[in-house]
């Protein structure tokens, strides 16, 4: 991708870098570079995408984890009431870690399950973490969205841009073909 530098005119030609261009070549090498840096711009917004999918699955697993504690009806266990680590899809890489490492991981403030609670507060410290887990997904959903939105803004600039190309090169055939007509 090297991109235009300075353009300069000359006898009704355009030149670019040193080299001439008429104003249809001008015009197809600005529009390549456009999809060029479009092209960039799509990649990055793919891989993003994937990122937050990631999220999204590694976040309903913890939520699933979550719940699977909190209908352990034993909560003598240690502190978060199962210090058991575990592995989330995507974060396999990160290693088996507890609950508490999760929601650091993710950002999240997760609340303490006191095992020496009654049942009705272990249930709702339990309910507490789940709802914050789900306000992460509720966010992450929305962002998916928009990043979506982002997406198919950029995949519809860059089939203009593909659209100009083709346009540009239609037009310049159809003016040789009016020229060589004319000379006959």
């Amino acid at each position: 991708m090297g991109g235009i530098g300075s353009i300069t005119t000359s006898g009704g030609m355009f030149i670019v870098d040193g080299q001439a261009m008429d104003l249809g070549q001008l015009m197809m090498q600005i529009n390549i570079d456009r999809t060029e840096i479009i092209d960039t711009q799509l990649a990055d917004q793919m891989a993003d995408a994937q990122e937050k999918n990631a999220q999204l699955r590694a976040l309903n697993e913890l939520m699933a984890q979550c719940r699977q504690f909190k209908a352990n009806e034993s909560n003598a266990n240690d502190d978060n009431a199962g210090g058991a680590a575990f592995t989330l899809p995507g974060y396999e890489d990160k290693g088996a870690m507890q609950i508490n490492e999760w929601f650091a991981e993710f950002g999240m403030t997760e609340t303490d399950v006191n095992p020496g609670d009654s049942k009705e507060e272990w249930e709702a410290e339990w309910d507490a973490n789940i709802q914050t887990i789900k306000g992460a997904i509720d966010s992450l959903n929305s962002d998916s969205q928009l990043a979506m939105v982002r997406l198919q803004s950029l995949m519809n600039k860059r089939n203009q841009s593909y659209e100009t190309v083709s346009d540009v090169l239609q037009k310049d055939q159809k003016t040789r073909d009016t020229i060589v007509g004319n000379l006959r």
